[in-house]
């Protein structure tokens, strides 16, 4: 007589340690409800303000006409228009029976989710821009691209900058000693914040999965990023023809950066040549 074998007993899942270190722990997130979610926002920022000098206390002619002391405007009103909203959702489908609270469930499935999604849509945004190329197109070592877009931002935009880097490269910062911790955010040398999102393309112009091994990836620099979002919510439906309850959980979102933004591309391939 063969022993009987007891199957697999169900138990919870284990806790999930919390996502961090992405485009939502340096963005101002505003969770509200509002006429946003059909077209987005815009709004005008004195952030990148132009301005000069003039030396001495008497005017001169200068060659061209006019004095040294001639104050010319340097820009008009700089109006940010956001990105458009999009809403992220997720999905859980099971046989009705034993499959209580699916809206729940698909809530929390949100949660896990959408941090993720919400920095593929910001990736996909920043492709849609023309940023300033202070070193042009060519790839320059990660302590050059980072020094260039510090001093860029200091010469163009207010305050300070807020970068952004694909997850995998976080080990390189680490190892040059470029960001450190504070709280939820990490920082620069020069307190800029910097987020390495899991969502980020290391080309978001060409979006693909993430190579590593190929060791180049822009690098991005913005003003104050902001996510709105509204109240997460869930419906749920029962689907007779696969017999199935269907929950749906979605929250929609926008998200804007001011009026800076600057990338320069970045490599930390190994060098290779010859004996």
């Amino acid at each position: 007589m063969s022993t009987p074998v007891p199957g697999r007993v169900e138990v919870d899942a284990p806790p999930i340690e919390p996502y961090t270190y992405g485009l939502l722990s340096v963005a101002q997130v505003v969770t509200s409800d509002g006429r946003w979610q059909m077209g987005g926002v815009e709004y005008e920022t004195d952030a990148c303000a132009q301005g000069g000098r003039v030396e001495g206390s008497c005017p001169v002619p200068v060659a061209g006409g006019g004095t040294s002391h001639d104050k010319p405007l340097a820009e008009g009103l700089t109006w940010v228009e956001g990105g458009g909203p999009f809403t992220v959702y997720t999905r859980a489908e099971c046989n009705p029976v034993g499959f209580a609270a699916a809206q729940d469930r698909a809530l929390r499935r949100l949660r896990i989710i959408e941090a993720r999604e919400v920095e593929h849509a910001f990736s996909l945004q920043l492709a849609g821009e023309t940023p300033r190329l202070p070193l042009g197109s060519t790839a320059v070592p990660l302590l050059t691209a980072l020094g260039a877009l510090e001093a860029d931002a200091a010469l163009h935009y207010a305050g300070q900058p807020t970068l952004h880097a694909p997850r995998w490269t976080q080990p390189h910062f680490t190892a040059a000693q470029l960001v450190s911790q504070q709280g939820p955010v990490l920082r620069t040398e020069l307190e800029s914040r910097i987020a390495f999102g899991g969502g980020y393309y290391d080309n978001p112009a060409a979006p693909a999965d993430p190579a590593p091994a190929a060791g180049q990836f822009w690098l991005y620099a913005t003003g104050t990023v902001v996510a709105r979002r509204s109240q997460p919510f869930a419906h749920e439906a029962f689907e007779p023809p696969t017999n199935s309850l269907v929950a749906i959980a979605e929250r929609t979102y926008a998200l804007d950066h001011d009026c800076y933004v600057a990338a320069v591309l970045v490599t930390v391939a190994p060098p290779t040549g010859g004996a």
